[in-house]
């Protein structure tokens, strides 16, 4: 969970040296979750009720956090200007029916927080 260890242990030494490695998009990721976990931690919220979800179509979402009755999809991406196509996969979603679906978002590298739809909001992974 320590991307600042996976980094030095694969020689990428330089900003230029992650962002074109192989491991790039997998390094955010995991970056990106455990700055939540760590937030939730700091919080003192244990036990945590974050999820992977992958189905028999192959829709993937990186994070699903459950909070009373209600679960909020999370895609992370190493785009600045994800487009719609990126939360195709929240459509999944749809198929539980002892859960409402809140609000979503995309965790990218944009500069400002931009609505993607209607409820699904672009962060910038620096919120988190």
């Amino acid at each position: 969970m320590d991307t600042g260890l996976a980094c030095f242990l694969l020689g990428w030494n330089t900003p230029e040296q992650l962002v074109n490695g192989a491991s790039w998009g997998h390094i955010f990721e995991t970056y990106a979750i455990c700055e939540i976990l760590k937030s939730y931690y700091n919080q003192g919220i244990v036990p945590l009720h974050l999820y992977y979800c992958r189905d028999k179509e192959r829709n993937e979402i990186d994070l699903i956090i459950e909070e009373g009755g209600m679960i909020y999809p999370i895609e992370i991406k190493t785009t600045s200007d994800p487009s719609k196509s990126t939360i195709s996969s929240f459509k999944a979603l749809k198929n539980i029916s002892d859960k409402i679906v809140g609000m979503g978002a995309v965790i990218c590298l944009s500069k400002q927080v931009l609505p993607l739809t209607d409820s699904v909001w672009i962060l910038p992974v620096s919120l988190i």
